[in-house]
């Protein structure tokens, strides 16, 4: 049985950088045979909104029937590969949406007392990758709160985690050909050669 990859992403438009990536990664993993699960958010329509009856069974293994195919794709991946643009200095609501609906109690972890369980623990590898339309410097003088989010808030979640690998796209309020087609390949080339060591 082939090792298994989820693609997460949220653009609204699949012409942008953020759909174009999401192809391209997708591509490269089947063409090494992988399986391949991709979440688009924006084409599932889904719903980034807690509702009152949710949360009251929050705390619950009751999981909510649109959430079960996003549910079962989480515990099927070895990797998890997130694309997402940063705006307002953060990722799109419907990316955080994902999280506090999707990564709960019953999918990606279990409360016993005062006691946190993970349960993803079969996900050894996440790739994050992030388009800016700021270049580097603008970026790190405004903030960036994906970052901690992804470096060390998430992984908490992801004790059998070996390589949280990252990827940014920074300036493409003035992008330049050559550097997206460099971080392209830097891309590629991680998912080629590190095929192997995620299964």
């Amino acid at each position: 049985m082939p090792s298994t990859d989820l693609i997460v992403t949220c653009h609204p438009s699949e012409q942008s950088l953020c759909g174009q990536v999401a192809r391209m990664v997708a591509q490269t993993l089947q063409d090494q045979g992988r399986a391949v699960l991709c979440d688009d958010l924006n084409q599932a329509r889904f719903n980034p909104v807690i509702s009152p009856a949710e949360y009251a069974s929050f705390f619950r293994d009751d999981i909510p029937a649109d959430l079960t195919d996003l549910a079962e794709h989480l515990r099927q991946a070895e990797r998890v590969i997130f694309i997402l643009p940063v705006w307002m200095y953060d990722m799109p609501a419907l990316l955080k949406g994902y999280f506090e609906r999707v990564w709960r109690p019953g999918i990606a972890y279990r409360i016993e007392g005062d006691q946190i369980s993970p349960l993803l623990t079969h996900i050894r590898e996440m790739v994050v990758i992030v388009t800016h339309g700021r270049n580097e410097e603008e970026t790190d003088a405004c903030g960036d709160a994906t970052r901690t989010f992804f470096a060390t808030s998430l992984p908490t979640l992801l004790p059998n985690l070996q390589n949280n690998i990252r990827f940014d796209f920074y300036a493409l309020d003035t992008p330049d050909k050559s550097a997206i087609a460099d971080q392209l390949e830097a891309i590629r080339k991680h998912l080629t050669n590190g095929a192997e060591g995620v299964a």
